[in-house]
């Protein structure tokens, strides 16, 4: 599964709109095209949708990584990436 894909998914379970779910973020036009795997999204872009939906940035990526071989090196960027922007503690 592709982060496009996930979020495809997220947005329907939350009930959203394309626009719902891009609004201040992304322009629809940009958000339809990540959903589509036609454009990559910026981590940046990525954690603020997630956090403006109360969605887990954590559990958003450990449901990704355990449908999607992502290498560890990625993994631990973006998490690296998610402590300093949501200024979170690691979970032991």
């Amino acid at each position: 599964m592709t982060i496009g894909e996930a979020l495809l998914n997220l947005r329907k379970q939350l009930g959203l709109t394309q626009t719902e779910m891009a609004t201040n973020v992304v322009s629809t036009s940009f958000y339809s095209k990540v959903e589509r795997n036609i454009h990559d999204i910026g981590t940046n872009d990525l954690l603020q949708i997630l956090n403006k939906h109360q969605i887990n940035a954590t559990y958003f990526f450990e449901n990704l990584n355990d449908k999607e071989n992502i290498s560890e090196d990625i993994m631990d960027k973006i998490s690296a990436n998610c402590k300093i922007k949501l200024n979170t503690v690691p979970i032991q």
